[in-house]
C-alpha cells in the first residue's frame, strides 16, 4: 500500500501509511466503547464517540509531534533521513546515516520518552487544576494524559529497536567504548525477557487463561527467535568485516593455450562442467597472458576454426575485475556487485591469477562459517545461477553497516 506524505521539514517528507487510519478506527470505536461501559450514566453513545474520536486524534497528533521534535534531534546529531512513514503507533525512519557517537545516540533515544513524559505531565495539570466544568473536555485531556504516560514507559522497557533499546545499548557504548558490546548485551537481555514472556505464557495457557496465554507464549517465542537471529546476525557482520579472500575456496581458472584453433577451443567448451563459466585464460608457456569468452565462437566462421588461433582473439588480463587474494571480504563483496557478470579474477601479492570467486563461492563461505553445510545438489545449483545462497543479502549488510558507521 502506498503512503500518504502529509508535510515536509527540511526537505524530508512526513508519510502516513493507510494502516494509520485503521488504528486510528479502532482506537476511537475501542475508547468509546470503554467510556460507555463505564460511564454510560453519564454520557450518551453521541458523547462517548466524541471522546473516543478525540482522544484517538490528540493522542496520534501528539505521536506525530514528538517525532517532528526527535526527527530535530537526529538531524543536529548526524542522522541523514531519507523519509519518515507513520505505522500504527510509531514511526519507521528510512535512514540513509547513523549517528558515528555514543552521546548523540543517547540524546536520540531519550528525547521521545522525555517528550511523552512531558506532555503527559502537561495535560494532568491542565485537568487537575482546570476551573472549566466541561467534562467531556477534561476526560479527553485526561485520557490523552495517561495514554502519553503509558507510551513514555513502554518506550523506555529494553526491547529491540524500541527507545529503551537504543538508549541501553548506547549507554554501554559510551562507558565500555565498544558499539557491539552496547549490541550484544542488548540482545541477551532481549532473549532472557523472551524467555520469561514465553514460560509465563506456558503457564497461563494452562492454569488461567487460555487465549491470553496464548498470545503470551507466541510473543516469548518470535522474541527468542529474533534474538536467534540477531545473534546470527553479528556472526555474519564479523565474517564480512575480518575475513579476507584468501580463506574462500576459489573455483579454478579455466586454461587455454595461445596458439590453440577454435576447433580446439570448442571441444573445451563442449566439456566444461560449470554452465554458468564462458571464460577462459590464455596461456603462453605458462605465462598468463589474456582471456577469451567463449561466445566469440559465434563470431567466427566455422569454415575459420582452423585457421584462426585463440591468442588472437583474447583480450589482456588486466582489463578482466580482479581482486588481492588479501581483500577484505566485504570490499570484495562491494567490488563484485559492480560487476556485470558477477565474476572476480583474484590475484596474489606478484599479481598472479589464483582463480575465480563469484556469489556462490561467497554465500558458501559465509554459511559454512555460520555452520550450515549445504548438500552437494543445492551448491551445484547455486553456482550455475551465481546468487548468494538461501537469499542472504550480504550487500544490503554492508550497506547498513557503512550506515551505522561499522566499516
Amino acid at each position: 500500500m502506498k503512503s500518504w506524505q502529509i508535510f515536509k521539514i527540511r526537505g524530508i517528507p512526513f508519510k502516513i501509511h493507510p494502516y494509520w487510519f485503521a488504528i486510528f478506527f479502532l482506537f476511537s470505536w475501542s475508547t468509546s466503547n470503554h467510556v460507555n461501559l463505564t460511564s454510560g450514566e453519564i454520557y450518551n453513545s453521541k458523547e462517548a464517540w466524541t471522546i473516543g474520536f478525540l482522544t484517538s486524534f490528540f493522542w496520534l497528533s501528539s505521536i506525530i509531534s514528538h517525532e517532528v521534535l526527535h526527527t530535530f534531534v537526529c538531524l543536529k546529531q548526524g542522522v541523514k533521513i531519507k523519509n519518515i512513514t507513520f505505522y500504527f503507533l510509531g514511526a519507521i525512519l528510512q535512514i540513509d546515516k547513523y549517528c558515528q557517537n555514543a552521546l548523540g545516540n543517547i540524546k536520540i533515544a531519550i528525547v521521545r520518552p522525555l517528550l511523552c513524559f512531558a506532555t503527559a505531565s502537561i495535560l494532568f495539570l491542565i485537568s487537575i487544576y482546570s476551573t472549566s466544568q466541561e467534562l467531556i473536555s477534561l476526560n479527553i485531556i485526561s485520557r490523552v494524559g495517561i495514554l502519553n504516560l503509558f507510551f513514555g514507559f513502554l518506550n523506555l522497557i529494553p526491547i529491540g529497536s524500541l527507545d529503551g533499546g537504543n538508549l541501553l545499548k548506547s549507554i554501554i557504548w559510551y562507558f565500555s567504548g565498544s558499539k557491539n558490546k552496547g549490541r550484544r548485551f542488548l540482545n541477551k537481555v532481549n532473549l532472557s525477557l523472551s524467555f520469561f514472556v514465553l514460560i509465563f505464557g506456558i503457564i497461563c495457557l494452562f492454569k488461567f487463561s487460555f487465549y491470553y496465554g496464548l498470545i503470551l507464549s507466541f510473543l516469548g517465542l518470535f522474541g527468542v527467535n529474533s534474538s536467534k537471529s540477531e545473534s546470527q546476525f553479528f556472526k555474519i557482520e564479523n565474517i564480512l568485516k575480518f575475513s579476507k579472500v584468501s580463506e574462500i575456496k576459489l573455483k579454478p581458472l579455466r586454461k587455454i593455450e595461445f596458439d590453440s584453433n577454435f576447433s580446439e577451443f570448442n571441444k573445451l567448451i563442449k566439456n566444461k562442467k560449470d554452465a554458468s563459466d564462458k571464460y577462459f585464460f590464455v596461456t603462453n608457456n605458462g605465462r598468463w597472458t589474456g582471456f577469451v569468452d567463449e561466445n566469440i565462437l559465434k563470431t567466427i566462421s566455422l569454415k575459420k576454426w582452423e585457421q584462426n588461433f585463440v591468442g588472437d582473439f583474447m583480450k589482456s588480463i588486466e582489463s578482466f575485475e580482479s581482486v588481492s587474494y588479501n581483500d577484505k571480504l566485504w570490499r570484495t563483496i562491494e567490488k563484485l556487485e559492480e560487476t556485470n557478470e558477477g565474476f572476480l579474477l583474484v590475484l596474489n601479492a606478484a599479481n598472479i591469477p589464483l582463480g575465480i570467486i563469484d556469489r556462490s563461492k561467497i554465500g558458501n563461505f559465509v554459511l559454512n562459517k555460520l555452520g550450515f553445510i549445504l548438500p552437494s545438489e543445492i551448491v551445484n545449483k547455486l553456482n550455475f545461477k551465481n546468487h548468494y545462497p538461501l537469499g542472504i543479502e550480504l550487500p544490503r549488510i554492508i550497506n547498513s553497516m557503512k550506515q551505522k558507521g561499522d566499516l
